[in-house]
């Protein structure tokens, strides 16, 4: 297993292609280097020759940082040209996500500047059969379903990240903020939403680029509580 830590001071913009460190070194079990390149936001799948050339390989990614993340942050598994989303969460230190990554992927991350940010990545390649990988695979799916359920409270205006299992949402604000979901591809059929009214302020829930919510909506106001579903063709919604 290949263990690879990169820190950084500043924020991750989820545009700049990051260059290569100039001084990785084996540091506390890591490979660790830094990223000079500020902002950044996009590392190359290879990640500049760190992991088996050419491979296919199961990634835990994690982002610890000096104050929790944010409900903006987030991690996205791009596809290579043409760029399609394969995947977005957030890569807080609880999660126990793993994504397949391909040779010409790329890692797009987001998060808010902060005093100290390090992007930790354990590899496994799986080119070929792999019994290790695919016990990896059912270890994330099971311990995925048994934690599937996570609360947020918002009181800015702001673009949800894809979520998987059940998110409750909770907006607390004196002003009408436009909450924008996810683009509708990357969130699981089976996935809930439950977005909640609590201040004086009407939200409006917006669709992403492309989707729609309930009959072809590009947005709708939440006076009270609504529970949102990606049914495969459009966002519905029940509540008001």
């Amino acid at each position: 297993m290949d263990k690879i830590r990169l820190i950084l001071r500043g924020g991750l913009d989820g545009v700049t292609l990051a260059t290569a460190p100039t001084d990785f070194a084996l540091a506390e079990g890591w490979t660790q280097g830094t990223l000079a390149t500020n902002p950044v936001g996009i590392l190359p799948a290879g990640l500049w020759g760190k992991v088996p050339a050419g491979d296919p390989y199961l990634a835990h990614i994690n982002v610890l940082t000096t104050n929790p993340l944010g409900p903006g942050d987030f991690f996205e598994l791009q596809s290579g040209a043409p760029i399609q989303p394969r995947v977005q969460y957030a890569p807080g230190p609880g999660n126990s996500r793993l994504v397949l990554v391909r040779p010409t992927d790329r890692l797009r991350f987001v998060v808010a500047p902060q005093a100290s940010v390090a992007i930790e990545l354990l590899i496994e390649s799986i080119g070929g059969v792999n019994e290790l990988g695919t016990r990896l695979v059912a270890w994330s799916e099971q311990s995925r379903a048994s934690s599937g359920v996570r609360s947020l409270r918002v009181g800015v205006p702001l673009a949800l990240a894809a979520w998987q299992g059940l998110l409750h949402v909770i907006h607390d604000s004196v002003n009408a903020d436009v909450i924008t979901l996810p683009s509708r591809s990357l969130v699981p059929l089976d996935a809930v939403l439950t977005f909640s009214r609590k201040g004086a302020g009407v939200p409006l829930l917006a669709a992403a680029a492309g989707d729609t919510i309930a009959r072809g909506l590009p947005n709708q106001q939440v006076n009270r509580a609504v529970i949102v579903y990606n049914n495969g063709e459009e966002w519905a919604l029940a509540g008001t």
